[in-house]
């Protein structure tokens, strides 16, 4: 599981570990579980900023923004626009999945990313650090758990069926019981009643892809775990002011 935990880095980061780790399906499947762990990594990560007292709110949500971008290699915003542009477009169920594999972005995509990117930037304006740590790790376990409660709308069998189909319903149960306990260890009340949202648009986005194309899809997961993070960060500023 600890290879597959640097498997799982070396995937969904840029952190410059690959050529320590030798990729193989068995370590890969084993370190699935620990895949919402790389969002602690990747939040602290982000926390930098919060070192230098006298960086004003603007640029240090400028400077943490930027890092989750470089950090992340943007894996998972792929999957936003992919999906919006799929889900969006009012085509039958066909035409939405070849959309979303098209490497080319459309105006769905493009609005996505923008008001994506517009949340992002206000609400981590004027949430602590503890928030921020937290961000990656809830989108993440989010994105873990929709798996575990869904099926592969595709019929090739690529990274995201393995994702998918390797999850099972009792690990997404164990990790939302690990989540919501660390939540509540670390943002108290607040984190979890903000947690509470993000599980809620997670069954949303959940529901909208089973609806629109039968299933979930890499993309898709990549979808719930940003549009889940956003939902997390807005609900912290909103909680956090009163």
């Amino acid at each position: 599981m600890i290879r597959g935990f640097f498997i799982m880095v070396t995937f969904f980061t840029r952190i410059p570990i690959g050529g320590w780790v030798h990729y193989n399906d068995t370590a890969y499947k084993k370190g699935l579980f620990t895949f919402p762990f790389v969002g602690l990594v990747i939040g602290a990560l982000m926390c930098w900023p919060f070192l230098f007292s006298s960086m004003s709110s603007e640029i240090r949500a400028l400077m943490i923004v930027t890092s989750y971008v470089f950090i992340s290699g943007g894996i998972h915003l792929d999957g936003l626009a992919d999906s919006a542009d799929g889900l969006f477009s009012g085509r039958e169920r066909v035409r939405m999945l070849e959309i979303m594999k098209d490497s080319q972005i459309g105006t769905f995509g493009v609005i996505a990313l923008i008001m994506y990117f517009l949340f992002f930037f206000v609400s981590v304006k004027s949430v602590p650090w503890l928030w921020v740590l937290y961000m990656p790790f809830v989108g993440k376990a989010m994105g873990f758990i929709a798996a575990s409660i869904s099926g592969y709308a595709r019929e090739d069998h690529g990274m995201g069926y393995v994702f998918i189909h390797e999850i099972s319903g009792i690990q997404g149960f164990v990790m939302t019981v690990i989540i919501l306990g660390g939540i509540y260890l670390g943002l108290g009340l607040q984190g979890v009643f903000a947690a509470g949202g993000a599980l809620m648009a997670m069954l949303m986005v959940r529901h909208v892809a089973l609806k629109r194309i039968g299933g979930q899809t890499g993309d898709t997961i990549g979808m719930t775990i940003e549009i889940v993070q956003m939902v997390f960060l807005v609900m912290g500023g909103i909680v956090w002011a009163y």
